[in-house]
């Protein structure tokens, strides 16, 4: 249902499932084509405490083949005045680019950056798995004509 492989990028197995179970829970239409999932808790906006909201897109190229992981996307407010969160930190798996505010784009095919990859998904793998997110939100944003 989501491919796991992405050149020499794999999604963590562990995600990968929990991300599975995720999408089996919802009815998808047909003719979905892009899809966003968020996953809030709701203190970090209140209180600016917890854990970081995270974005993860999904696409595919038509009804019958699997989703892919665009980007895993980690947001928070920027200083103590910031009144919305950006991110701060990106994956673009289909692009194979990092992001980072304090020290911009590279790619992914740097050891580094892999490794971070490699830990940020293990943490969101765990936070899914202890079920700590209060509000997770999955939403169509593309369809096929």
């Amino acid at each position: 249902m989501i491919e796991q492989h992405y050149g020499e990028l794999c999604i963590d197995d562990t995600l990968h499932t929990s991300l599975e179970v995720l999408l089996n829970k919802y009815i998808l239409p047909e003719n979905a084509e892009r899809l966003v999932l968020n996953c809030r808790q709701m203190s970090y906006y209140r209180h600016r405490q917890g854990l970081h909201p995270i974005e993860v897109q999904f696409k595919r190229e038509s009804a019958s083949s699997p989703w892919l992981v665009v980007f895993f996307a980690s947001f928070s407010y920027s200083d103590d005045n910031s009144t919305t969160v950006a991110p701060e930190l990106y994956f673009h798996l289909t692009n194979r680019w990092c992001y980072q505010p304090d020290v911009g784009s590279t790619d992914l095919s740097h050891p580094e950056v892999q490794e971070l990859l490699s830990v940020w998904m293990k943490a969101f793998a765990r936070h899914l798995s202890r079920n700590v997110f209060d509000d997770v939100q999955l939403t169509m944003v593309g369809t096929f004509h």
